[in-house]
């Protein structure tokens, strides 16, 4: 029997498992294995975990996982993937297929479409290694940064390619609502960006997410549940940010969006509801001639670009960093993206021993 390795299983239906059984892959024909360094925790684990499917051709049981950063292991002899053994990578979790029943866009997704039943079914950041296939994006990753903080990549790609998209430039302002990793890489990034004003809002049990979001460049926090959020981003941005991005789990947020902009200006939903209905006013796009843009992801070229600002150092990934948990400690981890329990933690990131 083969070397094997440790990994969580998400079963769909809100239970998990570790298990210690798998073997460690081979690399599949043009592919590559990694060794899993960290891999970054996020609300959208949450609703993996309870079965809602989300990201193209999403299946159960899975190895979850999608915010990985490893170190290459092995390589098949006609891999043709730009990197070497031991090179430390970024995975871009998108991976483009042939078109399947159920999938015809042949769009997969590291960490959520590929199920146990496929190759060694480690295909997710959550295992100690993983298998890679032939026409997967890696982006180089530096070495002097550790790779927990790393994981930022993933978040950090979102937000280039979402600002990107909005046309959002130097001496803008951006209002981000919900100071999750998410909206705080984001209030990071548009600040890295030279935006004139940062608003980031968050409600009285988001004191801790708040406070860093000052640190990492935030010009202004916004308590929601002590004053209007409306008139107070109304009044800092004298009359509207340019951009609004909802990035919370409230159904209110993508409608509120409407009314933290000014007329023409631009807003990105991003926000997962867990499938509960949203109240939209869509009279207030018509009439403030309005722009509303989907977040769902990145490119391979924001992955790049967010490979270059993190390898280049500089970006607050420390105080984004969040708790370090262990595969032993999959209850924390899990506690911390439920929210629930005593610790808070900006962000989780699950580090492997290797």
């Amino acid at each position: 029997m083969g070397e094997t390795c440790r990994a969580v299983v998400f079963h769909g239906d809100g239970t998990w498992a570790l298990r210690d059984d798998f073997s460690v892959p081979t690399p599949p024909p043009g592919g590559a294995v990694l060794a899993v360094e960290a891999v970054g925790l996020c609300h959208s684990d949450v609703a993996q975990l309870a079965g809602h499917r989300h990201v193209p051709g999403e299946v159960s049981p899975v190895v979850p996982g999608h915010e990985i950063v490893g170190r290459v292991h092995a390589l098949a002899d006609d891999a043709d993937l730009g990197v070497t053994v031991g090179d430390r990578v970024a995975v871009d979790i998108v991976w483009f297929g042939p078109p399947y029943e159920g999938n015809p866009f042949g769009v997969r997704c590291y960490g959520y479409s590929f199920g146990l039943d496929e190759g060694s079914g480690l295909w997710g950041g959550y295992g100690e290694y993983m298998a890679v296939l032939p026409g997967t994006h890696l982006a180089p990753l530096t070495d002097s940064v550790s790779a927990e903080e790393l994981t930022l990549f993933e978040p950090l790609s979102n937000m280039v390619a979402w600002l990107d998209k909005v046309g959002f430039r130097e001496g803008q302002s951006i209002v981000v609502q919900g100071p999750g990793h998410m909206g705080l890489t984001c209030a990071a990034y548009a600040r890295l960006l030279g935006a004139g004003t940062v608003i980031v809002t968050g409600t009285n049990d988001d004191a801790l997410r708040l406070g860093v979001a000052l640190e990492v460049g935030a010009h202004h926090v916004v308590d929601v549940t002590a004053c209007d959020p409306v008139e107070a981003v109304l009044d800092l941005t004298g009359g509207g940010a340019n951009v609004a991005v909802d990035l919370t789990s409230a159904p209110g947020t993508p409608s509120l969006c409407f009314d933290l902009v000014h007329h023409g200006g631009r807003v990105v939903w991003a926000g997962l509801k867990d499938r509960q209905e949203v109240p939209v006013v869509t009279d207030k796009v018509v009439m403030r001639s309005l722009t509303v843009y989907g977040g769902s992801g990145g490119t391979a070229q924001s992955v790049d670009e967010a490979a270059r600002i993190l390898n280049e150092g500089g970006f607050p990934t420390a105080p984004l960093l969040g708790a370090v948990v262990s595969l032993d400690e999959v209850d924390r981890a899990m506690a911390l993206l439920h929210r629930e329990g005593d610790e808070d933690a900006v962000r989780a990131v699950l580090k492997h021993d290797h």
